[in-house]
């Protein structure tokens, strides 16, 4: 038995091979190629949302630690004018307590004044009963 080359089955192995490779390509190549490719794309969007998202979280940074700065600056000046505030409050209270003071002070001074005269006219005026029991004491002794 030899060995012989059929032409017939060499064309019909050529034709099924090439219609499995029409079928193949058809039905699973290129299925897995487009999903491949979809993937792909997705992947490739996905990276650029998230790169963009990056730069929005960037900027929605920038833009909090401006409004920090902002906040801290407005807080500062509050405190420094509700300082100065109440340090004039403080002043004016210094200021109107003194003058009260003065005023009683003026006041007392003069009531003493007032006081120191009425008790020298009532010493001058009761000094001969003081000069009698006086004499009176010393006779006694």
């Amino acid at each position: 038995m030899g060995i012989s080359l059929n032409p017939e089955l060499m064309l019909l192995v050529f034709f099924l091979f090439i219609l499995c490779m029409i079928l193949l390509n058809k039905w699973l190549y290129k299925p897995i190629l487009e999903f491949m490719d979809s993937r792909d794309n997705m992947i490739k969007n996905d990276l650029e949302n998230a790169s963009s998202n990056d730069s929005e979280i960037e900027e929605i940074q920038t833009k909090i630690n401006n409004i920090l700065e902002n906040a801290k600056k407005e807080a500062t000046s509050l405190r420094e004018r509700a300082y100065e505030q109440a340090k004039l409050n403080y002043d004016k209270n210094i200021q109107e307590i003194k003058n009260s003071n003065e005023k009683d002070l003026a006041n007392f001074m003069e009531s003493i004044k007032k006081e120191k005269e009425e008790l020298k006219k009532s010493l001058l005026t009761k000094m001969p009963d003081f000069k009698k029991s006086l004499n009176a004491k010393l006779k006694e002794m």
